[in-house]
């Protein structure tokens, strides 16, 4: 039996019909999943999988943003962007998503150090965050599980 070659919008299509908005339903598990479970590869080539707290800030489906304490997360092998896997799950309905992707230390530090100057917080708040690190994650594809069935599918890009 051949498998059939899909074009990349013939996938997205595909899987948009098994899930009404993939974008949203992907999305809120995120959203109300109290933490994400990322993998990936250290130096010497074995796996590192670590908790994150919930993301900083989301764009989509496809980026994610973490706030993390360095002391707390091996962050040796994050010299550059490396490939990686971020797990959400609902345990309350057992479902999940596996997004594949890259993780890499993002450059989103300054900004989010504004946005604590605008809000007039006190200095030693500010100087823990100047301490934090933002890991920032980018999806390319993943593989959502749903009553006992799996689906896989690719991080489509926005809608115009």
């Amino acid at each position: 039996m051949q498998e059939e070659k899909l074009s990349y919008s013939e996938t997205c299509r595909r899987f948009e019909t098994m899930i009404r908005n993939p974008e949203q339903t992907i999305g809120k598990l995120a959203d109300n999943a109290g933490y994400a479970v990322c993998t990936f590869i250290d130096e010497q080539g074995y796996p590192e999988t670590q908790t994150l707290p919930q993301p900083l800030r989301r764009e989509g489906i496809r980026e994610f943003l973490f706030d993390i304490d360095p002391t707390a997360f091996a962050l040796t092998p994050l010299t550059g962007s490396c490939p990686a896997s971020l797990y959400f799950m609902d345990q309350r309905f057992y479902r999940g998503v596996c997004l594949k992707g890259w993780l890499m230390v993002g450059d989103e530090r300054e900004e989010i150090l504004e946005d604590a100057g605008e809000n007039e917080k006190e200095t030693t708040e500010t100087t823990e965050l100047e301490k934090r690190v933002i890991l920032k994650f980018t999806a390319e594809s993943g593989r959502y599980y749903s009553h006992f069935q799996s689906s896989d599918f690719p991080v489509c890009e926005e809608k115009r």
